[in-house]
């Protein structure tokens, strides 16, 4: 897969040390195995305190919750983050769309003019309204 670098990473890439393509490398100046990587993010996250729930995977769906609330498609998400079904990506969309759908949805409701004026004030709500001359 190629993925090209996100602008912001760029000067942070720039000015760090490294000696081979490889961006993130063990303490030989290897490549990490999968195994190997998910022990070291262990043993950081346990450093830094945070819970063992925090995990590398997490980071994935971070990225493409952002994605999709940046407008990303689901083929778009895919492309970053190597999914191979359009199923798995649409997850991400979908709830980006419901909550840009509803976000949408009130900003038309509050544009609505047939009922621009309020039949109460906000200082009345939740006050009982008392009738001088109440029915029988």
């Amino acid at each position: 897969m190629l993925i090209p670098l996100h602008r912001d990473l760029l000067p942070v890439l720039a000015a760090a040390r490294r000696e081979h393509i490889t961006i993130l490398t063990t303490m030989y100046g290897k490549p990490f195995t999968v195994d190997g990587f998910s022990q070291w993010m262990r043993d950081a996250i346990r450093r830094a305190g945070l819970p063992l729930q925090c995990q590398p995977h997490g980071l994935r769906k971070a990225t493409g919750r952002r994605l999709a609330e940046a407008g990303a498609t689901a083929k778009e998400i895919m492309s970053i983050l190597g999914h191979t079904t359009l199923a798995e990506a649409e997850r991400y969309t979908e709830e980006a769309d419901q909550i840009g759908l509803a976000e949408d949805a009130v900003v038309k409701l509050e544009g609505h003019k047939a009922n621009r004026f309020t039949q109460t004030t906000s200082a009345s709500l939740g006050n009982s309204i008392k009738n001088e001359g109440q029915s029988k």
